[in-house]
């Protein structure tokens, strides 16, 4: 999703957050609001009540005069300020007078000022890694994931989210581009070469002697055993082509002794490290080992078996099965109460939160790697910021964006309505003595 995408989307969510100005919060401001121009709204009306009461009772005391000053004052203090007050969300009385409803009809222009005035002051590289390096998320991410339970909770978390992924993921696709992805690695390895390292590494070993031992083992385990003594004495007529059944009688009768001579012979091999089958058959593996490495033909027909087989139709379906395999397990893990894919997801946050708070160093490089990513954010939407700000503003209708601030700040607007009468009063009642003093009156 791209950032204009984004942000976007996001305007059109905010939208319908700001159409429900009269949310629950937004209810209890304008309850408060309310009582506060009751409040001021109550002393311009007290104010008049004593203005119209003293003016028509002046004639009882010279006093009298100053109550009148102070009251005519105070209604005038309370009503200039009603007026500015007011004419900051509206038209007062709703008349269009010059210069009132500002901020509705100064909406747009707020908008593209406050995202300049957040881009500019706020959303900046050196604030939010100033903040970053106070807040210390490496550290809380770690005090976070060592919380009891928190690990387990997450490893499971994210294991049923892992299958509903694999759930949502292309089989075809994925199986298809593994299996491409196996066969290629496979063609890149060099076949005749490990040939010849193993066989290197079994002359090394001696293993090759070992492999002797074996079958000089099993041959002498199959002499051993009587029954099959006939298949051997059926196996010499054939391989000397004897027909006729004297010659067979023959060989039938000197098996015994030829198979007991064979197992004699296997077990001097094997008792005999120096036995002279034995170093004939280790030299022969040593001519085979340096041919294998120096052989171009033998080399060129291993690589041709290599690529032979990864050309086959059982290894392409073998190859083209691993996603299937691998996704059947992990699904049948996923089925279980306990999967142990949580299980190990589990013990992975759990370690790297024991890691994050015993290890300085690599808090510090986490740190600094969160700084630098959000520093690089920051310069990568230079300007976007600003933008969905005054994109958001500009969903709201004036009514709304002059409702939102008035529930904000009007409350404290209606205060000022209060001073203002206050001080009204007092700066007529302070005009007033000042003008019977120079004119000589007590």
């Amino acid at each position: 999703m791209t950032w204009a995408s984004l942000r976007s989307k996001l305007a059109r969510q905010g939208a319908g957050v700001a159409r429900r100005v009269d949310s629950a919060t937004d209810r209890q401001q304008r309850l408060r609001l309310q009582r506060m121009q009751r409040t001021a709204l109550g002393l311009l009306l007290v104010m008049a009540l004593i203005y119209i009461v003293a003016l028509s009772q002046r004639h009882v005391h010279v006093a009298v005069a100053y109550l009148v000053a102070f009251a005519e004052a105070a209604v005038i203090g309370a009503i200039a300020d009603w007026f500015a007050v007011v004419a900051l969300f509206r038209h007062p009385l709703g008349i269009p007078v010059w210069h009132t409803a500002i901020i509705a009809n100064s909406k747009d222009d707020i908008g593209r000022n406050l995202g300049a005035f957040i881009e500019t002051h706020f959303m900046t590289e050196a604030a939010i890694a100033r903040r970053l390096q106070a807040a210390n998320p490496a550290g809380l991410l770690g005090q976070w994931l060592l919380a009891p339970d928190k690990a387990p909770e997450l490893g499971h978390a994210a294991a049923g989210a892992f299958g509903k992924v694999l759930d949502a993921l292309d089989d075809a696709s994925i199986r298809q581009q593994l299996g491409a992805a196996a066969g290629r690695q496979l063609r890149l390895i060099d076949m005749p070469g490990m040939a010849g390292k193993v066989a290197d590494l079994l002359v090394a070993e001696n293993k090759h002697q070992v492999l002797l031992d074996g079958v000089l083992q099993g041959v002498a385990d199959y002499l051993a055993d009587e029954r099959n003594q006939p298949q051997i004495a059926a196996f010499m007529i054939n391989a000397v082509g004897a027909e006729n059944i004297l010659y067979k009688a023959a060989i039938t009768k000197f098996t015994p002794g030829l198979v007991k001579a064979l197992r004699q012979s296997s077990t001097e091999v094997r008792a005999d490290a120096g036995h002279p089958l034995r170093i004939s058959f280790g030299v022969w593996v040593n001519d085979f080992v340096l041919r294998l490495k120096a052989d171009a033909d033998w080399q060129n027909r291993i690589a041709r078996y290599q690529q032979e087989a990864l050309d086959s139709e059982p290894v392409n379906t073998l190859l083209n099965g691993i996603w299937d395999l691998i996704k059947a397990r992990l699904q049948d893990d996923l089925k279980r109460d306990e999967p142990l894919l949580g299980a190990q997801l589990a013990t992975l946050l759990q370690k790297i939160g024991e890691s994050l708070t015993a290890d300085a160093q690599w808090r510090a490089w986490l740190n600094q790697a969160i700084e630098s990513g959000s520093a690089a954010l920051i310069r990568q939407t230079r300007g976007e910021v600003g933008k969905f700000i005054e994109a958001q503003l500009a969903q709201w209708t004036k009514d709304e964006m002059s409702s939102r601030i008035e529930l904000s700040i009007g409350r404290d607007l209606q205060f000022i309505r209060i001073s203002g009468t206050l001080v009204g009063g007092l700066v007529g009642l302070l005009i007033h003595a000042l003008t019977q003093l120079l004119a000589g009156h007590p």
